[in-house]
């Protein structure tokens, strides 16, 4: 059987099994949109939205509205390239009291809203956050108080056996999450714990598979607990403004993630968790570009070739990106990504850059009228860019923070 049929087939039984859960649902008397998408086990809701209804449920409050999508509550806003799906208030404040006490060393492994709630805990000894974002810290106050390492977890110095908790949110994807355990596991004492968010079992098609996968290996190191839906999440804008677009409503926290706890046995273990080497290859660094509280980010090796600077991927011409998934096929076309999810395919990216600093720094789009990298564009192609730029970034406010590019 060839890979594209089990492909289907795979796609074919992960729809039948939400629409089984959906069936539970209403027959427990959920009507209501917020109820019936978390008894989805972390379906998509664009999914989940089309089987209500092809099967004719009766849940309401799933279409867009007239409502104004809130602003985000972090700034700079959160990315979806930088997968960040940050924990809601309450459960990084029991995350933290789970792993808090007195004269204990906790690692943070891209959980910053851990690390900051770590910081009420004044008992603790040393509170470690690794996080390749450097715009994490700008997002909470009291950061000079955290030991920070702002680099990838695959290439952080960590001390080894040298924690007594691991708290980590890997992307939720096998390969990431085993390289993410190997860091984790070498990093902590004999004894000491690890807590990772799982994807739930509806995730994707293959998400039982990548789940009894990650459980597996996370047996090997240790005593294992899970808790079902433990976990909860804040609806970044990006993922809020990319469903709308696509006609789908969210609620503030709807998404949930299993919570694993290890009890490591022997750190030594972590060679268990060595990974094969990556299912896709790392992408290259980005640059990123704060205008008012919006991340903008730009791929420096995009094709310097003919044709507009700026230009709409397939199947977006409003620059509008509907989708929060790695899988979608129209990715591998964008050269410029917002955090309110806006999408364009680039050429000339030097020249993007250039005007995306002057943007940044100036705050203002009549600026860039009069930007020098643009004298040597004929009217057409200038009016063009400038035009796709102000449609895809929105008139800039001076609220937030503005700065240069920086790599991630």
């Amino acid at each position: 059987m060839s890979d594209e049929i089990h492909a289907d087939l795979a796609v074919a039984e992960h729809r039948e099994a939400v629409d089984v859960r959906l069936r539970a649902a209403t027959e427990r008397g959920h009507r209501a949109w917020a109820r019936v998408l978390v008894a989805s086990d972390g379906a998509d809701p664009r999914l989940v939205a089309q089987r209500i209804q092809a099967l004719g449920l009766p849940v309401h409050g799933w279409t867009v509205g007239a409502e104004r999508e809130p602003e985000d509550p972090w700034q700079p806003e959160l990315h979806a390239r930088d997968f960040e799906w940050y924990f809601t208030p309450t459960c990084a404040a029991d995350l933290a009291m789970r792993v808090s006490g007195p004269d204990r060393s906790v690692l943070c492994m891209g959980t910053p809203t851990v690390a900051f709630a770590l910081l009420e805990h004044p008992a603790l000894r040393r509170v470690t956050l690794v996080d390749r974002n450097p715009l994490a810290l700008r997002r909470h106050r009291g950061g000079e108080a955290l030991e920070a390492i702002d680099e990838a977890i695959e290439t952080a110095r960590l001390d080894a056996g040298a924690y007594d908790a691991v708290v980590l949110d890997a992307p939720w994807y096998p390969d990431a999450l085993q390289r993410w355990l190997g860091a984790a596991v070498a990093a902590v004492r004999p004894g000491g714990c690890v807590l990772f968010a799982l994807m739930r079992s509806l995730h994707r098609p293959s998400a039982l598979r990548d789940r009894a996968s990650i459980l597996s290996l996370a047996g090997q190191l240790g005593e294992v607990e899970v808790e079902p839906g433990r976990l909860c999440y804040d609806s970044p804008r990006f993922e809020r403004e990319a469903l709308a677009a696509a006609g789908v409503h969210v609620p503030a926290a709807w998404r949930r993630a299993d919570l694993v706890r290890i009890v490591v046995r022997d750190p030594s273990a972590c060679i268990l968790a060595a990974p094969a080497p990556p299912s896709t290859p790392a992408e290259p660094a980005w640059l990123r570009f704060v205008v008012g509280s919006q991340v903008i980010q730009l791929d420096p090796h995009a094709e310097d070739g003919p044709g507009d600077p700026l230009s709409p991927v397939s199947a977006a011409p409003d620059y509008r990106y509907t989708s929060i998934s790695t899988r979608d096929p129209r990715r591998s076309e964008i050269g410029l990504w917002t955090s309110r999810s806006r999408v364009a395919r680039v050429r000339r990216p030097g020249l993007v850059a250039a005007l995306l600093q002057r943007l940044a720094r100036e705050g203002e789009h009549r600026g860039l009228w009069t930007a020098p990298e643009l004298s040597t564009l004929p009217e057409g192609p200038r009016t063009r860019v400038l035009d796709a730029l102000a449609t895809i970034v929105g008139p800039p406010t001076r609220t937030g923070t503005r700065s240069g590019p920086t790599h991630g």
